[in-house]
């Protein structure tokens, strides 16, 4: 004779194992487990624990492994953690999820299925892509990308006017071209679009769901950039109250004390960032080496020659890494013409 309850336990277990959590109670991408999920993430990278980030982010795959969304994250943290400490040895690693949420993405279009949801996280794997393609100098890639990812993104805008996450992309996109294609200016058909850029940026900061502390990082890069320093000095005040001794952080401050001639200032800020760099699980010789440089040149801006020898010594110990690594190399060379002018200048 049948055990009911046996087979409906049976049953239960197999509907588990060959249709998913959809046959007991489908998880929806806009649900508040997703929400968590993100929010938990990001306030890993935040903190600069990408390795938690990513393993949190990957349960955004497990739960949608044919939505670009978790490969998305993914790859975002590692473009992140690359950026931020200079390391790129998890470039294949960030290559693999970018091009996933590519995949995923495209597949979608073919279906015919795209959602404002879809195109967010299709245009933003492109985009990131394009980011890369900039920080590796193949700017016409980056083009080609920026403005592939941009068409994506204004799509997501058609479809819900009212994703304003979506504008921290298309922000970015506008600012950076703009900047990048500012000597075509004088053409009647190229507008300079940083105002707009940092506007649509300022609006996922006040509207934006996922994007608001990402969307602060990016106005502090764009003041710098944009020579808006005082922007930025205050900007990195408020974040680094919740942050403190973030690379991204420390990297734009001591770039920006460089360039406003504040040396003793940027002497700090890359000792504190050189000792974050080195004590990271994140650590690569790459970004102790352009850190070093830096901080051997607001060292002879303020005419500590001595100390600035020591970081000079301590870059060339670096050597024969150059040989492999073409960023090292740059600064290594950096190095030899700066332990020229202390030469010329302390003689």
């Amino acid at each position: 004779m049948f055990d009911g309850k046996k087979i409906i336990l049976i049953t239960s277990i197999l509907s588990f194992f060959l249709f998913g959590a959809s046959a007991l109670g489908e998880v929806s991408t806009d649900s508040k487990e997703v929400e968590e999920i993100i929010l938990q993430g990001m306030d890993y990278v935040h903190q600069d624990e990408f390795f938690k980030a990513s393993d949190e982010f990957k349960k955004l795959i497990q739960l949608f492994p044919n939505d670009p969304m978790g490969y998305f994250y993914v790859s975002a943290t590692l473009q992140t953690m690359m950026d931020d400490f200079r390391n790129y040895s998890y470039l294949d690693e960030f290559n693999k999820y970018m091009d996933l949420a590519i995949e995923k993405g495209e597949e979608r279009k073919k279906r015919g299925n795209l959602t404002a949801h879809d195109c967010l996280y299709l245009g933003g794997a492109i985009g990131y892509r394009g980011i890369h393609k900039a920080l590796t100098g193949d700017w016409f890639g980056a083009f080609v990308d920026g403005l592939r990812g941009k068409g994506y993104l204004e799509r997501a805008l058609e479809l819900n006017p009212e994703f304003y996450d979506v504008y921290y992309g298309l922000g970015t996109y506008h600012f950076w071209r703009s900047l990048k294609s500012k000597i075509f200016w004088w053409l009647p058909f190229v507008k300079d679009n940083r105002q707009m850029g940092i506007d649509m940026i300022k609006l996922a900061i006040e509207k934006g769901k996922y994007s608001t502390e990402d969307a602060k990082y990016a106005l502090v890069r764009i003041y710098v950039e944009n020579k808006e320093y005082q922007n930025a000095f205050a900007t990195i005040e408020k974040l680094s109250k919740s942050q403190p001794n973030r690379p991204f952080l420390l990297w734009l401050l001591g770039r920006a004390q460089l360039e406003t001639k504040m040396y003793p200032e940027a002497t700090g800020t890359y000792q504190t960032l050189l000792k974050t760099l080195v004590a990271s699980p994140y650590y690569h010789p790459e970004g102790e080496v352009e850190c070093r440089y830096w901080l051997a040149l607001a060292y002879f801006e303020n005419e500590n020659f001595e100390d600035s020898r020591k970081q000079i010594d301590a870059i060339l110990a670096f050597e024969k890494k150059s040989q492999e690594n073409k960023n090292i190399k740059h600064f290594i060379e950096e190095a030899k013409a700066l332990r020229k002018k202390i030469k010329k200048d302390s003689s």
